[in-house]
């Protein structure tokens, strides 16, 4: 353990410098492997484009009892490819890149002042002229332009240095480090503050990348030999048998386990150089070389330890420790940078390297171990102590061996690796011109490292970005097919793929995917756009299956995982072959994975639980502009959620206002109108559908007729028609024609049955038996003949022969509240009794039925039976109904506190249902609340203009409120309105209490 831990018998100082600088060697080792592990991934990364698909859904359906009507309109399902981004040029790497060597240039500095005169002089002068290659004038620093710059580095370092080796050779390690750590730090904020061009750092890492690579392979070469010099300690170190202490008995693995292990690893080296060489092309299970690497340069702090001390050539402590730690971290670093930014040439530059010096120098440090020390290993001695100290042949002349063994074998390569390392250079000038906006220049630097090796993949993907960035897309998929040559990459299979789909080669993009996929068959990003391009056919079990694969293996499962929603919802064949599909969502963050499990929630129509508000909202999120899935999240749950929700119409308002969501305004106006309509906020919603309307000439038809349904469920059937004619579709004359018969204008809606019955039989069904072109025969046709017809007094006999239990009680429901309108309420408590009591008549029939016997009770002025009957059943949409009902039994029974409540339940479902609201107004008159009554109204009336007795009130309140030309206006109104008795009627009232005003007004004066 004492070997192992070397330092802990120096002093503090000592201990604490290299302490120091054996922790940045391991971060260089752990930023090694991270950068390895990630490959091209540093550079370029998976982007995810998300593309909207409209679904055809129906937003709301509704029925009336006789006849359904759907509200239809569309959902949207989020589809999403993976696309690999241009190659990313990252400035700050280079500088954390530039700041780990100036680290190494210290130490190295530091260890240098410590050598011998020759060693020195030597040492410096490599530093030196290392340095001058970093073309600093490239900084363009004023005033030091040319060599200048160089000039005043090297006599900074070089004096300072010499100082130290020549006057102060006994200051410690630390104020060496210390005096060059502040020297360099002061340099390069002086150069950073000095220098106008951008990222300096970026600048001076690229044009100084040949000095590095130099060091670096110099480095490798040194450290060679060391795991077979790491086989010398294992098979040479060994322990005394108990008992014995002779030499003789040590147990060690011998001469021979050495051989066969050192045999092992140099085939393992030479068939990766062959392979390397396309001498063989065989699928090997070789260790990679820069795994051989990472266990050299760990092996070599105690290999480069023992050598300096058994040749006894300099002190470890004072230098070598730091000459070692300082070239290992410039070398360890050098390789992590060209993994860093995908410089595949300089990465096969660096392999080669270590492939070449390990076999090489392995092979001679094999025969120089044989040559100068098999006997010890045959007296089982430990010649690990003495395998720097050659009793034949010096280590030197096998490293000569070596230097040349490693020429041969770049040679044997038709030294390709050169070309690769010139290639590795321009390519990072290429990074530099990119970060600095210079596609020009970019360009020419990849080109010039195309011409001295034109499969590398980083110049070919660097020029393909390049070209898409101008839009060129055949100069991309060119090169992109480069790329692909010699080292293909998933990126590149789906860059090529989108390049094709951008030109309309659809099914190029699939090939290249597919290709892609037999390459990588691991890739989920692959898998994933190859199902996304088969979902846009006709195949969909391959888009299912490639989708599924994808979320087994793509790193954000998400993306595929969503998809599979979007597929289901989109293929409603696939959903009525398994209805599981429709419940295999899961809880997830992920917006365009919420917005199509709305959709499939949507389309399936199955769940009807409270689908919960998107989890990204927020403050925050809505003054941020909207993404795709997003939209699409919010979108999606405004459709499917049942119940009011406020912050969700807060939400779109304020979204639907921002400018950076100009590509959503309409769907965003059209939820919140949806989402305002569900609030009961009815005036604001058909609004909305409105702007919309007049807003999109291209979808203004569609948006009429959403506002024409909501217009006709909520019983404003002239409204409902106005809106409908608008459009000229069949659907909407049809709609059109049911608005007016349900205002019983049988006259206007002639002409649009028979136009919307001409090419169906089942609408020109009813207009026969409506216009009694023939007598009703089906249960429906009756219904329908018994509720419409109100001017046939024999209708009742059609309505007692209908056998189907919900539509007698819808028809009689009808016929109830006709005779109420007539005052006829004995007449309605007989219809009312005979309706059926089966557990056969529909919730809607059932609660038409409990409404009737309300109002029955109000006519009655039995609070006990209408009190009664509102407990019961019923559904939403006629609760307004419900308690309107409730309230004028009150009222009629001078409950005026609780009629006002009743009152204000039903306000709050429908404000704009003109009974209601003139009854509620007319008794906030009766109890001085004259502005909220008028508020009432007024609101009313944009939707009710027609309505006699909504105007009246409106007549009434704007005479309380002192508005006699609001209330002459109104009156004007009132007599297109109504028949001329009743407007006559109306007119001496009015013109009673506008007299009554006057006279009030004089009094008042006097």
């Amino acid at each position: 353990m004492s070997s192992l831990l070397f330092w802990k018998n120096w002093s503090r100082a000592y201990q604490f410098t290299y302490i120091i600088s054996f922790i940045a060697f391991i971060i260089s080792l752990i930023v090694f492997i991270i950068a390895w592990a990630r490959g091209l991934g540093n550079v370029v990364r998976w982007d995810v484009l998300s593309e909207l698909n409209e679904l055809p859904v129906t937003l709301h359906a509704f029925s009336d009892g006789l006849l359904d009507y759907a509200v239809n309109g569309k959902a949207y399902a989020v589809s999403e490819q993976f696309v690999a981004s241009a190659m990313q040029v990252r400035p700050d790497l280079a500088t954390a890149f530039l700041i780990g060597i100036c680290i190494a240039f210290v130490l190295l500095l530091s260890a240098i002042t410590r050598f011998g005169r020759i060693r020195y002089l030597i040492s410096m002068a490599i530093l030196i002229l290392g340095l001058a290659f970093f073309r600093w004038e490239m900084l363009e620093v004023p005033g030091l332009g040319s060599n200048y710059l160089f000039l005043l580095l090297a006599f900074l370092f070089g004096t300072t240095s010499y100082y130290f080796h020549a006057f102060r050779s006994d200051y410690p390690i630390s104020v060496r480090i210390s005096v060059f750590g502040l020297l360099t730090l002061g340099v390069a904020i002086g150069l950073n503050a000095l220098s106008p061009v951008k990222f300096p750092a970026l600048i001076i890492v690229s044009y100084g990348m040949p000095v590095l690579l130099i060091l670096g392979s110099g480095f490798i070469f040194f450290i060679a030999a060391e795991l077979v010099a790491g086989l010398v300690w294992l098979t040479s170190a060994g322990r005394a048998d108990e008992g014995k202490t002779q030499i003789s008995s040590r147990r060690t693995l011998g001469i021979n386990n050495f051989l066969f292990v050192s045999f092992l690893y140099l085939i393992n080296l030479a068939l990766t150089w062959l392979k390397n060489t396309k001498y063989i092309d065989w699928d090997l299970l070789a260790i990679s070389p820069f795994i051989l690497y990472l266990i050299s340069a760990v092996l070599g702090i105690w290999g480069f330890r023992r050598l300096v001390q058994q040749q006894d050539s300099f002190s470890f402590r004072d230098s070598g420790a730091y000459l070692y730690a300082g070239l290992a971290l410039i070398t360890t670093l050098t390789i992590a940078y060209a993994f860093g930014t995908a410089n595949d040439p300089l990465v096969e530059v660096f392999e080669d390297v270590i492939t070449y010096t390990q076999l090489a120098m392995g092979l001679c440090f094999v025969a120089y171990v044989v040559i100068n020390f098999l006997p010890i290993y045959q007296q089982n001695l430990p010649v690990y102590r003495v395998l720097y100290k050659p009793k034949r042949l010096e280590l030197s002349l096998f490293r000569i061996v070596g230097v040349v063994g490693v020429i041969a074998l770049l040679g044997s390569g038709g030294l390709i690796t050169v070309r690769q390392s010139i290639a590795g250079y321009y390519n990072g000038l290429g990074d530099y011109y990119i970060a600095s906006n210079q596609p020009t220049s970019a360009n020419a630097f990849y080109q010039l490292a195309l011409d001295q090796e034109f499969q590398n993949h980083k110049s070919n993907y660097g020029m393909a970005s390049l070209a898409l960035a101008q839009n060129n897309q055949t100069a991309a998929a060119f090169f992109f097919q480069q790329a692909l040559l010699k080292k293909p990459s998933p990126q590149a299979y789906a860059g090529l793929s989108q390049t094709y789909l951008k030109t309309d080669l659809f099914f190029e993009a699939v090939k290249a995917l597919q290709r892609g996929i037999r390459v990588f068959p691991g890739s989920g990003e692959l898998q994933n756009n190859l199902g996304y391009l088969y979902a846009r056919t006709s195949i969909a079990d391959s888009a299912y299956y490639y989708f599924k694969s994808a979320t087994a293996t793509a790193d954000r499962d998400e993306v595929p995982e969503s998809n599979l929603l979007a597929f289901y919802a989109r293929n409603p064949n696939v959903l009525a072959a398994d209805s599981t599909l429709a419940h295999s969502v899961t809880e997830s963050s992920y917006e365009s994975y919420q917005a199509n499990a709305l959709a499939l929630r949507i389309v399936a129509a199955r769940d009807t639980s409270q689908p919960q508000r998107p989890s990204w909202l927020s403050d925050e999120a809505i003054k941020q502009g909207l993404s795709v899935g997003r939209f699409a999240s919010l979108y999606n749950y405004a459709l499917a959620t049942q119940r009011p929700d406020s912050v969700a119409a807060k939400a779109f308002q304020k979204l639907s206002e921002n400018p950076a969501n100009q590509d959503f305004t309409d769907d965003l106006l059209l939820a919140r109108a949806v989402t305002e309509y569900k609030r009961h906020n009815q005036s604001d919603a058909f609004g909305l559908m409105s702007q919309l309307a007049e807003g999109d000439q291209q979808r203004g038809a569609a948006y009429r007729s959403i506002a024409g349904l909501w217009l006709l469920e909520q019983g404003l059937y002239r409204k409902a028609a106005e809106t409908f004619g608008y459009n000229s579709d069949t659907t909407s004359i049809y709609y059109r024609a049911i608005a007016f018969t349900k205002a019983n204008e049988l006259a206007l809606a002639q002409r649009l049955w028979e136009t919307a019955s001409k090419n169906d039989q089942a609408v020109g069904a009813l207009k026969q038996v409506l216009y009694q072109e023939r007598k009703p025969e089906s249960d429906v046709e009756k219904a329908f003949y018994a509720t419409y017809r109100t001017d046939d007094p024999n209708r009742g006999a059609y309505w007692e022969t209908i056998q189907n239990p919900s539509l007698k009680t819808v028809a009689g429901v009808a016929l109830t509240n006709d005779f109420l309108d007539h005052l006829q309420w004995r007449n309605a408590q007989l219809v009312l009794s005979g309706l059926p009591d089966s557990k056969d008549v529909s919730v809607i029939a059932t609660s038409l039925r409990n409404v009737a016997a309300i109002r029955l009770s109000a006519f009655r002025r039995s609070v006990g039976s209408a009190e009664t009957m509102a407990k019961k059943m019923i559904l939403p949409q006629y609760q307004a109904e419900r308690d309107y009902w409730l309230g004028q039994t009150y009222e009629r029974t001078h409950r005026m506190g609780q009629a006002q409540r009743a009152y204000q339940n039903a306000l709050q479902q429908a404000p704009l249902n003109a009974r209601i609201v003139t009854a509620a107004a007319q008794l906030d008159q009766q109890q001085n609340r004259t502005k909220a009554a008028y508020d009432l109204v007024l609101t009313a009336l944009i939707v009710n203009e027609d309505n006699a007795e909504l105007l009246k009130m409106y007549v009434s309140l704007c005479l309380d409120l002192s508005l006699p030309d609001y209330a002459a206006n109104g009156l004007a109104k009132l007599q297109a309105a109504t028949s001329p008795a009743d407007y006559q009627a109306f007119l001496l009232t009015y013109q009673e209490k506008l007299a009554s005003i006057e006279k009030s007004r004089e009094k008042f004066l006097q």
